[in-house]
């Protein structure tokens, strides 16, 4: 694999035997006679489409897509469609494209490809899903203004050099860029692709792995491998890879547990304890790295109401490890950190005193605010893992005479609710990365679009904005976990758990993720040939 030379160190960051003929048995599939591989794994919804980030298509997309990065297991980036990445001041970045790299239909990829691609899913006017992701990049606002017309048609900051070279200029000093390029929204698109994206968006021509052979949205998408690909390829990528559409999780799961199909990526906390007694430690693997994170959220409107004192004394009557190991089982862990462990400028305990168990203390705490009242813990009704969350939290709080009223409210209205600022009480919240990078889960507190918060905080601000410039990796680190601890002094997030996780497979297959997200695509084959 090839580096990154960007100054910054962009790593920031069974069930059915194989003696059979099943499909889940991996190498003895209906043409197990030519030596092929092929694997079935669970497609969680129709497929809709296929290009762009978090959509039911979107693990067969990066089946497709070369990125210009990648990310490791370990969550650092390596080169892909990129032979280098360059900046020395982390405003201005130097993209070469690596020679040689086409489409699926033999069509060259150059910088303008990428140059072209850029511009067209940057501009709002296109309606394109992925275009939130390019908001960081000089010219963003031209393409996309808030009111009237475009004032521009491309990026100013994206030009081309050469045939193998262009420049990105981002608004403001981005050490993350390595980490952006690597997502879905940044993928390469055939000039063919511009005159009807929609058309594209159900059998694209990628650049990938694997090419589309076949597309039903309500029963399968069917891969297979390019031999013309010369990037890089998963150690044990299948030959085949068919994306079977289920509607519901539970029978998903029990075609693996019964060799129907051979991968379930993220098992649901409720089957975990059934995965491990059916498929054994074989065939139920837990990713070591997490990149979703439950939180507490407290709007700063509310702090009158809800004062300091209050939001720590609740946090403390929280028992963590006892809701992750007896009412989870284990499908989280205790979070002390506003980032999970994906992150390399994480720390197990940075939220100390305050996310640890202490009744006591935070009986005294409530004493000392004056506090009389109730406090309503809102969560979305159709989630029973927040309502088992709310119920634990609020018999805890009798033990030392606080009421905490559970308030189950319709996904929907809990939506519209946060957005327009009208909580009445603290809410449980799903964060989830990505690209495993702290500025996913310490900036985002400042953007108010995500939280609604309406946080504010000079101090804290500039350590994100000195993060985001750093030149070294140590430089960075400590700036996010000094931005991270302005955060949790002022407790308007909590964190409560880091959700673990779990993969149910056959037994010839293995499991491999990016920087704590499993992607299917990466499942090594350990049967066959």
């Amino acid at each position: 694999m090839k580096s990154t030379t960007s100054r910054i160190a962009v790593g920031i960051v069974a069930a059915a035997a194989c003696a059979t003929m099943l499909t889940g048995c991996l190498g003895q599939t209906a043409d197990a006679g030519d030596g092929k591989t092929s694997f079935v794994a669970v497609n969680n919804g129709e497929i809709g489409r296929i290009t762009g980030a978090q959509n039911p298509g979107s693990q067969i997309a990066m089946a497709l897509c070369e990125p210009l990065t990648g990310i490791e297991e370990d969550g650092k980036v390596f080169m892909r469609g990129a032979e280098s990445l360059k900046s020395e001041d982390q405003v201005h970045w130097t993209v070469k494209v690596a020679d040689g790299h086409t489409f699926s239909d033999g069509t060259p990829i150059t910088a303008k490809t990428y140059v072209d691609t850029f511009n067209f899913v940057g501009a709002g006017k296109n309606g394109m899903p992925s275009n939130y992701a390019y908001g960081p990049i000089k010219g963003y606002d031209e393409l996309n203004p808030a009111e009237g017309e475009a004032t521009a048609t491309e990026f100013s900051g994206i030009k081309l050099e050469d045939e193998h070279t262009f420049t990105i200029e981002m608004k403001t000093p981005n050490n993350d860029v390595p980490y952006i390029l690597s997502q879905l929204a940044f993928c390469p698109m055939p000039e063919s692709a511009f005159a009807d994206p929609v058309a594209y968006d159900k059998k694209p021509i990628g650049n990938g792995v694997y090419t589309l052979e076949k597309l039903d949205p309500q029963v399968e998408a069917v891969l297979k491998k390019d031999p013309k690909y010369k990037g890089w390829v998963p150690k044990g990528a299948a030959d085949q890879i068919t994306f079977r559409v289920y509607t519901d999780t539970n029978t998903a799961y029990q075609d693996v547990v019964a060799g129907n199909a051979d991968v379930l990526r993220s098992l649901p906390p409720g089957l975990i304890a059934q995965g491990r007694n059916s498929l054994g430690e074989k065939g139920l693997t837990a990713i070591d790295r997490n990149t979703l994170e439950t939180y507490f959220t407290w709007p700063t409107y509310l702090d009158k109401t809800y004062p300091l004192e209050v939001r720590q004394a609740f946090s403390m009557i929280v028992d963590r490890e006892s809701i992750s190991k007896d009412l989870f089982k284990d499908a989280t862990v205790p979070a002390g950190s506003l980032m999970p462990n994906s992150v390399s400028a994480y720390r197990e305990d940075a939220c100390g005193q305050y996310c640890t168990f202490d009744p006591a203390a935070a009986k005294a705490l409530i004493a000392k605010s004056g506090f009389t009242g109730s406090i309503p813990l809102n969560y979305s009704s159709e989630n029973t893992t927040d309502a088992a969350t709310a119920l634990a939290v609020s018999n805890s709080a009798k033990e030392i005479g606080l009421d905490v009223e559970p308030k189950p409210v319709p996904a929907a209205a809990l939506s519209e609710t946060i957005n327009s600022y009208k909580l009445d009480g603290p809410v449980i919240q799903l964060w989830g990365s990505s690209f495993p990078a702290a500025s996913e889960w310490i900036a985002s507190v400042y953007v108010d679009a995500n939280y609604r918060l309406q946080y504010t905080d000079p101090e804290g601000q500039a350590a994100v904005d000195g993060a985001l410039a750093a030149a070294t990796q140590e430089e960075s680190d400590a700036l996010w976990q000094k931005a991270e601890d302005r955060i949790l002094a002022d407790q308007v997030i909590q964190p409560l758990y880091q959700q673990v996780m779990y993969i149910a497979h056959t037994e010839c297959v293995t499991p491999h993720a990016a920087g704590g997200d499993m992607q299917i695509y990466r499942t090594q084959v350990t049967c066959g040939k």
